[in-house]
């Protein structure tokens, strides 16, 4: 059988769409091809990659859509597995006009993501956002199933479509052997993943100069693509503080280095804003902070208040209050044994409960149900 998953807006070797399912996938016997924009068509891990274009631009997206439709059908796999709301038109189409059982991943809430997107217009986000979310609804109807990443937004879809499974996007058990943590690290404080405004970059920038007035020797480390567009005018310069709050941009880095930066951190930040998304969402980083057993610095709402007062593996700030942050982190750095308690609690969670290997068997059992009709 032959599995052919499609997206635009990530690389062919993200976390979720690479390293989990397709690996998954290609270990239970698929044939596994991604189509996506890429430098070229290669094969990785017996996963073959069918490269489009790179895209230059937000609009290439849209315009790379006729390239993916072009690229998939020629594939003419068993089954399709698409990972962005823009590749709706290509799922209808392959889903209606080729009879073909069609996957809607759905990552998060993207009529409410565009309520922040500092890139649209203001007048028309509420007007896209409505569209957007109404688009996606109605052609969920159409697929074969629909993979969400939490219940409730399993229950939004399930009124249109009671076809799928809830995959949440925990961690590789396998990519994160750590063992448990049993001593004090330099430190070294971390975010890791894209970071903008809303994700709690103006909250870092502000809070690392308050804890170098008393932890001079304190370096922060952001890890990811950084979006500086829809920050505020004082920060247009980054350069002061940046230097001010011991900064490192790191910038974008393979998924195979993830794992030794976590080892070299002390403490891990989930600074996110409240927003709309945000507040129903499961961030990948602090499960990934827990397994390597990193002490978190967290927001205190929705699934980051719920994990960490859960599982005691961290402290909960006021969203958006860089003084809340920058206590925080200043008396995890005072007492580094109260972190490494906090850092053994989210250890021993990860492994009990967060582990991707958990979740695969419910890709693989929809894929099975799915073929299973196709083929009666």
């Amino acid at each position: 059988m032959k599995a052919c998953i499609l997206t635009t807006a990530h690389s062919p070797f993200d976390e979720r769409i690479f390293h989990k399912e397709a690996n998954s996938l290609a270990e239970a016997g698929y044939e596994v091809v991604i189509v996506a924009p890429h430098q070229q068509s290669e094969e990785k891990q017996g996963i073959r990659i069918r490269a489009v274009d790179p895209l230059s631009s937000r609009l290439d997206r849209i315009w790379r859509l006729k390239a993916i439709y072009k690229e998939a059908l020629q594939e003419n796999a068993d089954i399709y597995h698409f990972h962005d709301p823009d590749l709706l038109p290509v799922g209808l189409l392959l889903s209606r006009r080729h009879h073909k059982p069609v996957v809607y991943d759905v990552h998060e809430y993207y009529g409410d993501s565009l309520l922040t997107r500092y890139w649209l217009p203001k007048p028309l986000r509420k007007i896209v956002a409505k569209t957007v979310d109404r688009f996606e609804k109605w052609s969920a109807q159409s697929f074969a199933g629909i993979i969400t990443v939490n219940s409730h937004m399993a229950e939004l879809f399930k009124r249109k479509n009671s076809e799928g499974e809830i995959l949440h996007n925990y961690p590789l058990k396998r990519q994160f052997e750590f063992p448990r943590p049993d001593s004090l690290k330099p430190p070294v404080i971390l975010y890791l993943g894209g970071i903008n405004r809303e994700r709690g970059l103006e909250v870092i920038l502000r809070a690392m100069p308050l804890v170098r007035q008393r932890y001079p020797e304190a370096i922060c480390e952001l890890v990811g693509p950084a979006e500086t567009g829809d920050l505020g005018p004082e920060f247009a310069d980054l350069k002061p503080w940046l230097e001010q709050g011991n900064v490192h941009l790191r910038g974008k880095v393979p998924y195979e280095q993830v794992p030794s930066i976590l080892a070299g951190s002390s403490i891990a930040l989930v600074p996110l804003l409240p927003t709309l998304n945000y507040q129903k969402a499961i961030p990948v980083k602090l499960l990934e902070y827990m397994a390597a057993g990193l002490p978190v610095v967290g927001s205190r709402f929705g699934y980051i208040e719920e994990i960490v007062q859960q599982n005691q593996c961290g402290l909960l700030t006021e969203p958006g209050d860089p003084e809340s942050l920058a206590r925080a982190v200043c008396s995890l750095l005072e007492d580094p044994n109260k972190g490494l308690k906090y850092g053994h609690n989210g250890w021993e969670a990860f492994h009990r409960e967060y582990t991707w290997e958990k979740e695969q068997n419910k890709l693989l059992s929809l894929y099975e149900r799915i073929l299973t009709k196709k083929d009666r």
